[in-house]
Formats: structure tokens, sequence, C-alpha cells
């Protein structure tokens, strides 16, 4: 090629860019809102999220690493009665939790409105509201100077199904300290390898399926993004040499047929229900048991460590790192992971030494009403926060009141992060 043509090339390609840069500059550089935007997450998952989900995904993406935060399982069976675990957890810490976990337990029960009333508190929650057990009425805004903020809500489900006695629905499987009419033995149906479609089962899975989905899309219709932690703790104590350890019925029947019930649910809530508005949180505790990887964002574990009889209680509060790792491992490194239960709060400060930053943590919820502490005393082992059993409140203060710990107040406006 001659320097005249050349330099004619030149000036062609250098106009392509003048212009490519004009364009681009012309255009908003975020989507228009309440517009669907692409999920960039870096595995895949499903092809397109809502806005709000969007800005959660890349928010903790950030925070990942660098800050854990806090979170509060609700007591989903109290209704914010006499139990209001908001409420406790500020009275001990000055601070509220800027996650609120929710459950669907009450499926296929009519206890709270078919699931209705965990609906509506997270609802209430994403507006940085909370029914405190000391208030009669509405909900009333925490942080009133901060009208902005949005907490942040997840989901699990204790997916209930017939009991193998009597007419109560239940989600564990028999064991001998639990009896018939306390367990279920529901199966997860297979047929050559794959889910039977035809059957009795299968249908019952997407009747269920069908009530969550209805739920679920309240919240996509206010744009709530929602930590979807389906089917957790599916391995229970579950190893190859001990393979009747899972405790829950969709565990009982091993890996493979777990594997194919979390396929078909992500397929069925994303694509089939349109359900983009769920970041899909993994709590199978055993990598033989981690599906489809574009199925999964973020790795879950739960972990309970027992309270200590040394006074500094070094295990019960280190970072819990051999656990982090280990969930860390099933993904092989790739995805983000959070302590999705626990007793015991990690020591942030251990946490940042030791290469175990959670992506956040959640406490779970005490088991005891306002009315029979107040006859027993708070300190009960199934008292997950109230009391000292599993946190003193000297821990619980140096965890809430902690550099890097987000609690509600430190969170950004989540409906206004950025998108790209």
């Amino acid at each position: 090629m001659n320097n005249k043509n050349r330099l004619g090339g030149l000036r062609i390609f250098f106009t392509l860019i003048a212009l490519t840069v004009l364009l681009l500059s012309a255009c908003p550089s975020d989507p228009v809102p309440g517009r669907e935007s692409e999920r960039d997450f870096s595995h895949g998952g499903i092809e397109k999220a809502t806005d709000n989900t969007k800005r959660l995904w890349n928010y903790l993406t950030d925070m990942y690493g660098n800050y854990i935060i806090s979170g509060q399982m609700d007591a989903a069976w109290a209704n914010n009665g006499d139990l209001d675990m908001i409420s406790r957890v500020f009275t001990d810490t000055g601070k509220y939790p800027a996650i609120k976990g929710f459950d669907f337990i009450d499926l296929p029960n009519s206890w709270g409105g078919f699931g209705q009333d965990q609906v509506d508190e997270a609802i209430e929650w994403w507006n940085g509201e909370n029914k405190n057990n000391t208030q009669a009425g509405a909900a009333t805004k925490l942080l009133p100077d901060k009208p902005e903020i949005r907490g942040i809500v997840t989901f699990c489900w204790h997916w209930r199904m017939p009991a193998i006695e009597g007419s109560n629905q239940e989600f564990y499987v028999l064991t001998p300290n639990r009896n018939n009419r306390n367990s279920t033995d529901f199966r997860i149906p297979m047929k050559d390898g794959e889910l039977d479609t035809e059957s009795a089962e299968y249908q019952r899975i997407v009747e269920d399926l069908d009530k969550v989905a209805v739920l679920l899309q309240q919240l996509k219709d206010l744009d709530i993004p929602v930590l979807w932690r389906p089917l957790h703790e599916a391995a229970g104590n579950w190893r190859p040499d001990r393979p009747n350890g899972a405790w829950f019925w969709w565990g009982s029947s091993g890996p493979e047929p777990y594997i194919a019930l979390w396929e078909f649910m992500y397929e069925y809530l994303s694509k089939e229900k349109g359900l983009n508005n769920l970041i899909w949180v993994w709590n199978g505790q055993h990598v033989s048991w981690y599906p489809d990887p574009a199925t999964v964002d973020i790795v879950g574990y739960d972990f309970y460590p027992w309270p200590r009889d040394t006074p500094e209680r070094a295990r019960q509060y280190g970072s819990q790192s051999l656990t982090f790792n280990r969930a860390r491992n099933m993904a092989d490194g790739q995805r983000m992971v959070a302590l999705t239960e626990n007793g015991a709060i990690p020591n942030p400060d251990l946490c940042k030494e030791d290469n175990a930053m959670w992506l956040w943590f959640m406490v779970w919820n005490d088991a005891r009403r306002d009315t029979w502490i107040a006859q027993n005393g708070p300190d009960d082992a199934e008292n997950f926060w109230i009391g000292e059993f599993h946190n003193t409140n000297a821990h619980k203060n140096h965890v809430y009141n902690h550099d890097l710990v987000i609690t509600l107040d430190k969170l950004p406006n989540l409906t206004t992060y950025r998108l790209q």
C-alpha cells in the first residue's frame, strides 16, 4: 500500500472512532428506570435481571473481600408479635442489620397467609421499615433521617410435604429422634436418572413452585431483588460412607436427585416464571451436591460453632476460615461466599487477618418469645441472638459497631447504585 492510500485509510479509521465516541456520549449512562438491564454475571446466569437486582449484585461484588454485611434471620412463625428479631438486635447494639432473612416455611399451610405475611414484611424491609414489637399497627421507618436506605432481602424455604402419619406437613426425614408425625417420606421422583415428570410427586413439586412463584412475583413487580436460598443444607451430615446423613427430604435421596431438582427449579422459576429478580444462593453443604455452575450466583454455608468453655471463646469467635475455604473451594474459588446461617458471629478482625471475609453473616432467629424469656431468662441454647449463650453482649457490640461490618445505616441507596 502506498503512502497516499495509507493516509486515506487512517483518515477513515479515525473518523469512525470519532463518530463512535460521539454516539456513545449521546447515550445515557444508565438504562431508563424500570427497564431491565443485561445481567453480566461472570458465570452467565439468567440472561437479564431487573435494574435493582443488577444494582444489588454490583454492590455485593464491591463489598466482597473488603467488608462483611450483617444479617439477622426473622422468626417467620412469630410474625413480629412478641418476638421481633430486628428490635432485639437494635436493643443490644444500637444498630440494625443490613440483611433480614425470611422463610416460606408456612407453605402449604394457611399460617401467615400461606407465606404472604413474610412477603409483606420483606416489602417493608426493602422500604427501610419494620413492625417493631414495641409499635402497634403499621411499620415504622427505621432510619427516618435516611429515608432512601433499603434493607436487603433474603429468602429460604423449609419446604413442607405430607407427614408419614396424620395431616401435618413436614420437611424433616425420619430419624431415631423424630417420630412419624414430625417427618415426611416424600422423596424427589426420579426415573432413568432424570426427574419423573409423570409422577404425582412431580406434580406436587410444580404446584408448590407455582405458589412460591406467585409470592416472589410480588417482589419482582416492585423491583425488589431477593437473595434466594432454596433447598438449603441438602447434604446434612452426608458423606460417601454415611449416605443417610441428610435431614431434609430434598437431600435424602442423594446428590444426583438433588442436583436434578435444583436445576429444574432454576429453569422453572427463572425461565418459565421469568423471576429475574432472584440472586441464586446455593447452600448444599458438600461439593458432591454442587449443580451446574451457571445456576449458582453465590455459595453459602451454614455453620453453628458451639460455645467453648474458655474465657476468650477463641474458636467460637474465630474467623471460621476453614469453613470459609471449604465453601469457597466447592466452586473452585469462582463464587462469592456467604455465611448463610450461624449462631456465633465470626470476629471481623480475624476474618480480615485470615483472608476469610464472608460476604455476609446471618444469625439464626431466637426460639423463645418475650413472654417465655420474662419467666425463664434469655440464656437458652435455642436463642441464637438474645442472651449470651451464643454471642456475648460484648461480642455483639464489637461486631455491629466494627468498621469492617456493614449495618443498615451504612448501606447506599440500592435503587440508584451503579448499573455498569
